[in-house]
């Protein structure tokens, strides 16, 4: 309750009076006085009613009632003592005497501020005027904070003119000398003087607690010692507590963990699977989850999926509602245009696979073709209306009226050589060449008539070929719209389909039999023998950019590549459509194709996926053949018997022939690590300086069967082997030394830090040999079923495959000569290669099944598709240092690089295959709700 206040000069000046009689004698008389009252109330209610006026002790008083409450009170109890103090126990309202006046009912004692201002306070009269008609006077107590009280023992009551500090209304009242007190002050800094407020607390607790203050004091004392104990106590249970809150937060927190690592491996469960079931359908998903799995938990499973999905030449799936009869890649390779029977031309990002803005819609009927002007920036298609129609590829909207020469559907559009013109075909007349202005949009001279069917153009438009009705192909000069020569004769009776090489210097017929024959167009004069499709139904077939593949769909839904080089199939089919495949077209880089079909989709095909690089080397009949440790050289013993070195960037012989041998064993090469040096082995060892061209010092042999020979590390060594002994020769030594083995090997392979050495036995197992002390150290145990072929030491050396005509390669410890996991199974007719990659992740191993195959250390599980081209039993394989190809050579005179990049980064691979389509955005499309958001591609 806020009440009048008094101006700065009547504030407390004068120092408190002590009187000779003590708080403590008028406690005892008070405690006779109220000893039949019972006891006193302190846990209900307030034991005490503070009555004040005046500024200058409202700004003591909340630290009274504080000391006042805390007096002998435990810190874990309510206050013995309740004080009222209407400043901080009563809030202002129209009801303000209602809550004083229940809070005096309330209250055991009645405490007056004895001053000046409460004796002219109307607040304090009308306060002490309700206690004296409803309570006793003995329960008021007296403390003087300014003025003073005298009592006149002759009148029996208080002086009136001397006591300045009495309120009125306690004048006769009192029926002997009350006992009060007077506030005494201190020194307080530079505040001056301040009240003892622990004095008058002291002296309060102890009337209304009935305890004289010596037994307060020793009372409070024993309950700080109590308090001190119960706090140590306290403080024990506390830590206690807090040590077991510490372990069970330790044990939420590792629990909360596993919590969630059994939910993200869930999730990557999930991921894994998911992405094995998208492949076919939908390889962006399947290569997406694949990706996400593998940044939630980086583990060897994860990569195997990622692995597979990398490897997966099915790259996209681009769905139509309707049959697709049209596709082609713009030239920079970003967009892929796709037309169907709705007469819609759909635009798709190549790395994203995802719609490219809206379709173009114009047509009435189906599009027959697609074509992009070579500037990329206007589309042309043509479609079963009659008409062809030029769109503005970046506004997505038609370029003036359609060409229209009402003849019926239009075949086929392409841009002329100046990119001015446009040369289309349709069916008019047995099948018409028009040339049209870009421009006006008219045509440019008469059309060439009576071309039949099945035509094809070449790429700038200016010669055009034919179906002939008697058979064969008619080629056409578009220029003079006259026919250039005789009619090509193929092999087949019925040609189903025609291609021009981006040169214009060839021409690929598809006959009705699955047949393909080329034809060189200036000689006009077939190139080789015809092909064999295993496949009949070719409906369409293109170049590559290069020419050196030549892509076919067929009717059964399959896509194939054919090497033209070879005349031989490059890989297995393209499986993927389920109904008849349409048209083929070749990005500009020649690393993805793309295939339309009646099942309403375009698919894309990553070609350079686990598939050859460039064109093979035709060695011709290969005895034995090394590649040199930097991959730029391979070295073939060939049926002359003559050494060669090819240069594989080049593709060709390099230079003359090195050295000749001279008798019918079985041969054997290999390179010093710096590829400077070249062992040559046979009935003799000798070796050769491969720049100079010469050989170096004696023979190390003059006769003797060298059928193994390996360079150890350091190029100081070298371990020849044969069916009948093992040598390790010192190579620093003047002339240089041999230690015999007590062995027979007919393969050899020193560790990578050269101080083991591999050999094989003749029981079929694997003998370790100790380098520095020539001994035998240990074998492998019986496990081969038939002979081993070939050894092979991880980058680490711990860990050696062995490679076994028994169709199987086994890994093994090289410390305990124990196998590692489970054999690797794939192979057909015996594995005769196996190598490591640089890395030591990936295996590769080569067979007489015509197949190379990759392997992932990790999981032991085979990586994509076998890598078929060979046309007969792979006789080596050997990585380079990068180890993103990989060299193969074969019985049929080939050697063969493949592009295996994948497998040495494929995170790297997928990324740079998404070209930035792997947004975070589709983090959130392809992983369910749990895992933290993480980067697919690294910036």
């Amino acid at each position: 309750m806020e009440r009048p206040r008094l101006p700065a000069d009547r504030l407390m000046r004068t120092p408190w009076a002590t009187r000779e009689r003590g708080l403590g004698s008028m406690s005892a008389w008070l405690r006779t006085a109220v000893a039949g009252r019972g006891p006193v109330r302190t846990e209900l209610g307030y034991g005490v009613f503070l009555s004040y006026s005046g500024e200058r002790d409202r700004r003591w008083l909340p630290h009274l009632r504080h000391v006042i409450e805390k007096q002998s009170r435990p810190w874990y109890k309510p206050p013995r003592i309740r004080v009222f103090l209407d400043k901080t126990g009563v809030s202002i309202g129209p009801e303000l005497w209602g809550k004083i006046e229940a809070g005096l009912a309330r209250s055991d004692w009645l405490v007056v501020l004895a001053s000046p201002e409460a004796r002219a306070s109307v607040w304090v009269d009308r306060e002490i005027a309700w206690w004296l008609e409803h309570k006793s006077v003995h329960t008021v107590l007296l403390v003087v904070t300014a003025g003073q009280l005298v009592w006149d023992e002759r009148r029996g009551d208080w002086d009136p003119e001397r006591s300045t500090a009495l309120p009125a209304r306690l004048a006769g009242r009192f029926e002997q000398q009350p006992v009060w007190k007077s506030v005494d002050l201190r020194p307080d800094g530079d505040a001056g003087l301040s009240p003892d407020v622990d004095g008058v607390a002291l002296g309060v607790a102890s009337v209304v607690r009935g305890l004289s203050e010596d037994e307060l004091r020793s009372e409070g004392l024993r309950d700080t010692r109590r308090n001190l104990r119960t706090a140590r106590i306290v403080a024990v249970v506390l830590g206690c507590l807090l040590l077991v809150a510490s372990t069970l937060s330790v044990v939420a927190v590792l629990s909360r963990a596993e919590a969630t690592r059994q939910r993200d491996q869930a999730v990557v469960q999930q991921l894994i699977t998911q992405s094995a079931l998208l492949a076919g359908r939908d390889p962006f998903a399947a290569r997406l989850k694949a990706l996400a799995a593998w940044r939630i938990d980086p583990s060897p499973q994860t990569r195997i999926a990622v692995l597979d999905a990398a490897a997966d030449p099915a790259s996209g799936v681009l769905p139509h509602s309707v049959p697709v009869d049209s596709v082609a890649f713009s030239p920079d390779g970003r967009t892929v245009a796709s037309g169907g029977g709705d007469g819609v031309v759909r635009l798709w990002r190549t790395g994203a696979q995802r719609p490219a803005g809206r379709p173009l819609i114009g047509h009435h009927q189906g599009i027959t073709s697609i074509a992009f002007a070579p500037d990329g920036r206007t589309l042309a298609s043509s479609g079963f209306d009659g008409t062809v129609r030029l769109w503005d590829v970046a506004g997505r909207t038609q370029i003036g009226a359609p060409f229209n020469a009402r003849s019926g559907v239009v075949h086929s559009v392409v841009y002329g050589q100046d990119g001015r013109t446009l040369v289309t075909v349709d069916e008019a007349d047995s099948g018409t060449v028009r040339v049209w202005d870009l421009a006006t949009h008219r045509q440019i001279g008469p059309p060439l008539r009576g071309l039949g069917q099945f035509l094809a153009m070449t790429a700038d438009g200016g010669r055009a070929a034919s179906a002939a009705d008697q058979g064969g192909v008619q080629l056409w000069d578009t220029a003079s719209r006259a026919p250039i020569g005789e009619v090509l004769k193929g092999p087949g009776s019925v040609v189903t389909s025609l291609s021009f090489s981006p040169d214009g210097k060839t021409l690929a017929m598809a006959d009705i039999d699955g047949g393909l024959q080329l034809w060189d167009n200036a000689a006009r004069t077939p190139i080789g023998e015809p092909i064999a499709s295993p496949s009949t139904g070719i409906r369409s077939i293109t170049f590559s950019p290069d020419s050196a593949m030549l892509a076919a769909a067929y009717a059964d839904g399959g896509v194939r590549l054919w090497d033209l080089r070879r005349r031989g199939q490059v890989g297995g089919p393209l499986i993927g459509h389920t109904s008849t495949a349409g048209a083929v077209a070749f990005s500009p880089d020649g690393s993805v194709l793309a295939s339309s079909s009646e099942d309403t989709t375009v698919r894309l095909w990553d070609i350079r996926t686990l598939r050859q690089a460039g064109a093979p080397i035709d060695t011709g009949e290969q005895r034995t053949v090394a590649l040199s440790p930097d991959g730029r050289v391979l070295a073939v013993v060939d049926s002359a018997e003559t050494v060669r070195l090819w240069n594989v960037a080049a593709r060709r012989r390099d230079g003359a022939p090195l050295a000749r041998i001279t008798d019918d064993l079985s041969p054997d090469l290999a390179f010093r690590a710096d590829g400077a040096v070249l062992a040559i082995g046979s009935d003799g060892l000798r070796l050769w300086d491969v720049t100079a061209r010469r050989a170096i010092g004696e023979p190390l042999l003059d006769t003797g069967d060298v059928g193994a020979l390996s360079f150890a590390p350091d190029g100081k060594t070298l371990i020849s082997g044969g069916p009948d002994s093992v040598h390790v020769w010192d190579l620093s030594a003047r002339p240089p030394t041999a230690t015999a083995l007590d062995a027979g090997s007919v393969s050899v392979a020193p560790s990578p830090d050269g101080r083991t050495l591999a050999t094989v036995t003749q029981d079929d197992t694997v003998a370790f040999w100790d380098m520095a002390t020539h001994r035998r150290i240990g074998e492998t145990p019986v496990d081969h079923t038939a002979q081993i072929a070939a050894l092979a030491w991880s980058p680490d050396g711990t860990t050696l495959a062995t490679a076994s005509r028994d169709d199987t390669v086994r890994l093994w410890d090289p410390a305990t000569r124990e196998r590692i996991g489970a054999p690797l199974r794939g192979h057909r007719g015996g594995v005769t290669s196996v190598v490591f990659s640089p890395d030591g992740n990936t295996l590769a191993t080569g067979g007489n099944d015509h197949t190379v195959r990759l392997w992932d250390v990790a999981t032991e599980r085979q990586i994509g598709d076998p890598l078929e081209g060979h046309l007969a039993g792979v006789t080596g394989v050997a990585f380079p240092p990068d180890g993103r190809t990989l060299t193969s050579w074969a019985q049929d005179g080939t050697a063969r690089l493949w592009d295996v990049e994948a497998t040495v980064d494929p995170v790297r691979s997928l990324c740079g295959w998404a070209d930035g389509a792997f947004t975070p955005d589709r983090w959130r499309e392809a992983v369910p709700p749990g895992p933290e958001p993480r980067p697919l591609c690294p910036t």
